[in-house]
């Protein structure tokens, strides 16, 4: 027999999990549907005024190459635009204080970022920095806090899994010293997310493969998260369930209401998140992407379902309502599934389809964010992540 209703499980949850206190955060206005893009002058009006210095962030030619630009600047023709269209993936500490020194020379009055997780974190950095006496660096790992708050910052995704677009972090990387760091601040939330569909049409499959594992795995680690409660577990089951039915559907057909699902399901992720983080999958991802180049979504998806199989046990009371979540009746197939969703999607389950081998797995042991892994409910030592990950090659 099937589990028992999705409405039962979740009540379950609500008993079951005892918390005894938490603080729910996501000031986040959020503007959902289709054709809402067409929205953003009313919202600069409404947070600068008539006539304010805008600094709008992009990617380099993607917009551009579609008409999306063009339309944006025309529909932004009574405010003042200031374009810093050099959004690259994976944005740098020295991309971030590039974009907020030319913020400052703009004298903007509000930020808007067009674009993927990279081009929403990139601005979200430049909105905060802006306002410091500090690089950066200062402020990276939250060492120490910001003096000021940010410039106004409304954000547009188009693509569906890095949920910047509510969220309260920049992921930025050093390259060269093979370290991806973090800014990350309460006055770091957008004011506005707009969530338009039509922009996640323009995604290829791969990059509707990578951002949608990005978020789908998210919503995993959010749910065995020590510290989640049953808010965010409500949305993070909500988020398995859209993504299980629709992610394979988005990457290969790439039809409207698989797209659409997808996005507000991205949305979702990251509200729930932000309250109770992703963790070891991500942790595990950072050396993958930094030292063999994976793309983001690839490098965090490989291990959720061994990492599912981990803290299953350690979960047990939540785990039916997560099958349910998932529609399988037991954790063996709720591994399998995952699988079966990532390979679908054209992505890679096993690390040697990575590059990776039995000799990298030392490395990858070794410089996976373990402050990230210590949020897993089923502790883990060094040496059986490595053996997890040798199950995995």
């Amino acid at each position: 027999m099937p589990p028992e209703s999705y409405q039962q499980q979740q009540g379950a949850i609500v008993s079951d999990q005892f918390v005894s206190s938490f603080v729910w955060r996501n000031p986040t206005r959020i503007v959902y549907g289709l054709g809402k893009l067409d929205t953003l002058a009313e919202e600069v009006s409404g947070i600068a005024g008539v006539g304010a210095n805008v600094f709008l962030v992009t990617g380099r030619s993607f917009l551009r190459k579609r008409g999306i630009l063009q339309q944006v600047l025309e529909d932004l023709a009574e405010f003042s635009v200031t374009l810093h269209d050099r959004a690259n993936p994976f944005p740098s500490p020295d991309d971030a204080d590039a974009a907020a020194n030319h913020c400052r020379e703009s004298d903007a009055n509000v930020v808007v970022a067009i674009g993927g997780g990279s081009a929403l974190d990139l601005a979200k950095a430049a909105a905060i920095l802006a306002t410091q006496n500090g690089t950066s660096r200062d402020y990276m790992g939250g060492g120490v806090n910001f003096e000021n708050a940010g410039l106004p910052f409304i954000a547009v995704p188009t693509t569906s899994g890095s949920s910047s677009e509510v969220t309260s972090g920049s992921a930025l990387w050093d390259w060269d010293a093979k370290n991806h760091f973090g800014l990350s601040s309460p006055m770091m939330f957008p004011d506005v997310a707009i969530v338009d569909p039509k922009l996640a049409m323009t995604m290829d499959q791969n990059l509707a493969a990578n951002t949608g594992m990005d978020a789908f795995t998210s919503a995993f680690e959010s749910y065995w998260n020590v510290n989640s409660e049953p808010m965010s577990d409500a949305l993070a089951l909500e988020v398995i369930r859209i993504y299980s039915d629709n992610l394979v559907r988005s990457a290969i057909q790439g039809d409207m209401e698989s797209r659409a699902a997808c996005a507000i399901a991205a949305t979702m992720s990251g509200v729930g998140y932000s309250n109770s983080p992703p963790n070891a999958c991500h942790g595990i991802g950072s050396p993958l992407t930094l030292f063999w180049n994976v793309e983001h979504g690839q490098a965090v998806g490989i291990s959720l379902a061994p990492l599912l199989r981990w803290n299953a046990r350690a979960i047990e009371h939540k785990m039916p309502a997560l099958l349910v979540a998932l529609g399988v009746e037991d954790t063996d197939a709720a591994c399998a599934k995952i699988t079966e969703i990532i390979a679908r999607c054209g992505l890679h389950t096993r690390l040697s389809g990575l590059g990776v081998g039995r000799d990298d797995i030392s490395q990858i042991v070794e410089h996976s964010r373990w402050e990230r892994l210590g949020f897993m409910p089923n502790p883990m030592t060094e040496d059986e992540l490595h053996e997890t990950l040798v199950g995995i090659l």
